[in-house]
């Protein structure tokens, strides 16, 4: 195996290991081209600078997806940390002695009906509190890690990593359909992606495979009011949805528990610190939401 050369400064590579960060924290060298802005080739063009500084493949391919090969594990938490610190202290300095109004975005990533129908109509609650702080809303659902954003609401925890945890809320589902629906008239399911473990069940209840399939409730509840579909929808959504009743089905309940999650550098971060608390304080007024506790996970 190659020795690094411990002369060379750690600048010469911090750009790979950031894309190498990237590719980690997203499985996908396309995906982590898109949150670098850069292209794929420039992606795998870095991967491979490492590569010959290191003198070993930091990935493995498995399912599909790019793994972490295990030996650079250490190195890219420790990478992880110090990027955080550096932006942290970054950040300090020029709002504090450049411009400190200056608004500073926070990325939060999460499912779209979450985004759209709990967090977005609570924005003046934030401004308020916290107005130096501009939230930046990506859609994002099922993927691992953080990507590029500082918190994520997700429905399960990470499997790995250095993250502050909170489960925070519940989110419940239920049936509905319009006015004047009757059993029989069709209904609507998210794709086989996100809804794979559900369509044998609606197809038990409804007596029949879906009328349509989409990628977000949002797109679902559209076509249920438009035509006159019945489908589950998350109850944060059928409420500000007009012309749709629950339908009174008792052994349909879905009930899921949401996390939200930051890099344990970011931990004494005040503006993470405030968006977290608001995050939670929106999602415990959804009903059936609770306070959790912090756990990290190592």
């Amino acid at each position: 195996m190659k020795q690094f050369n411990l002369s060379q400064p750690i600048p010469a590579i911090f750009d790979e290991m950031r894309t190498v960060l990237a590719v980690h924290r997203s499985g996908s060298m396309a995906e982590a081209a898109r949150v670098l802005g850069v292209t794929p080739s420039t992606v795998s063009r870095q991967v491979s600078r490492l590569r010959e500084v290191l003198g070993f493949y930091p990935f493995v391919k498995s399912d599909g997806n790019w793994r972490l090969n295990p030996s650079l594990m250490n190195l890219i938490e420790a990478f992880e940390n110090a990027e955080g610190m550096l932006a942290n202290e970054l950040r300090r300095l020029t709002q504090n002695e450049a411009n400190p109004d200056a608004k500073r975005e926070v990325k939060i990533a999460g499912p779209a009906s979450i985004i759209a129908h709990v967090l977005i109509p609570q924005c003046p609650d934030l401004a308020e509190n916290r107005p130096q702080v501009l939230p930046v809303f990506e859609r994002r659902v099922n993927a691992e890690g953080l990507g590029l954003n500082d918190i994520v609401i997700a429905f399960h925890p990470p499997s790995a990593g250095r993250f502050k945890v909170r489960r925070c809320a519940t989110f419940d589902y239920a049936l509905y359909a319009p006015e004047g629906w009757e059993m029989g008239g069709g209904w609507i399911t998210l794709i086989d992606k996100f809804a794979a473990a559900h369509i044998e069940e609606g197809q038990r209840i409804f007596g029949c495979a879906p009328s349509l399939k989409t990628d977000s409730f949002d797109q679902a509840a559209r076509a249920m009011q438009i035509l006159g579909l019945a489908g589950p929808l998350p109850r944060a959504v059928a409420r500000n949805t007009p012309g749709l009743k629950e339908l009174d089905v008792e052994d349909f309940a879905v009930t899921v528990d949401l996390f939200v999650i930051h890099h344990e550098s970011r931990s004494d971060d005040p503006e993470i610190r405030a968006t977290v608390d608001w995050i939670i304080r929106s999602l415990k007024k959804i009903g059936g939401g609770r306070i959790g506790t912090d756990d990290a996970i190592a």
